[in-house]
């Protein structure tokens, strides 16, 4: 019985041995990802102490919830954060995509903002096989030039910019939306940008 019970503990602790050096080995493969994006999906001074980059997609229910508290913490240190909005569509979600590529058309028209806001806020309405429809509606209510939007949707520099994103994404291990980096340090959900981040960002601050 003692032969036994000590091969399994020795097996247990193998298994806990390999783990580790898995986790290890996986954080030094991981590359560095860009926080960089278009200055229209960027909000707060560049000089802000606290960088805060989130991964997102417009069809993730999770990324709807995660809103109110995001919004809130950027008011809350307005002047004293960088905030980065990067694209993450994910394959899951068979608009997400589309919604990405309107939000960054629009964003070329000074209106990334007022449409990231209405994706989210109407996530029910569009999310359906009449999307392109209610996403050339939004173009109209928010007064984009609608040519110009339309044209913009089949620029190839649009993909890549998006595509860009994904990659740096998964540069990044993002395996779920949203997913927020500040000031480096990874948080995942509504109730981590809620409970957590705050707490963070206070340390940070007092550097």
């Amino acid at each position: 019985m003692r032969t036994q019970f000590s091969r399994r503990l020795a097996g247990l602790a193998l298994v806990a041995v390999l783990s580790a050096a898995s986790v290890m080995i996986g954080r030094r493969n991981r590359k560095p990802f860009s926080p960089d994006a278009p200055d229209f999906r960027k909000l707060g001074p560049a000089s802000a102490p606290v960088l805060i980059v989130e991964f997102s997609d417009f069809q993730c229910p999770a990324c709807r919830v995660a809103e109110p508290p995001r919004r809130q913490l950027l008011a809350l240190y307005d002047g004293k954060v960088r905030f980065v909005f990067k694209n993450f569509p994910l394959r899951m979600h068979k608009w997400a995509r589309a919604g990405a590529f309107a939000a960054e058309c629009a964003g070329r028209q000074g209106k990334f903002w007022p449409y990231h806001d209405v994706l989210y806020d109407r996530q029910d309405q569009w999310t359906n096989e009449k999307a392109d429809s209610f996403l050339e509606g939004y173009a109209r209510e928010l007064k984009l030039e609608l040519p110009a939007w339309r044209a913009c949707l089949s620029d190839p520099s649009v993909a890549a910019a998006i595509d860009a994103d994904l990659k740096d994404g998964n540069d990044a291990w993002v395996g779920a939306t949203p997913t927020f980096f500040i000031n480096g340090r990874r948080f995942v959900g509504a109730r981590q940008l809620a409970e957590l981040a705050p707490l963070f960002i206070d340390k940070e601050l007092k550097k």
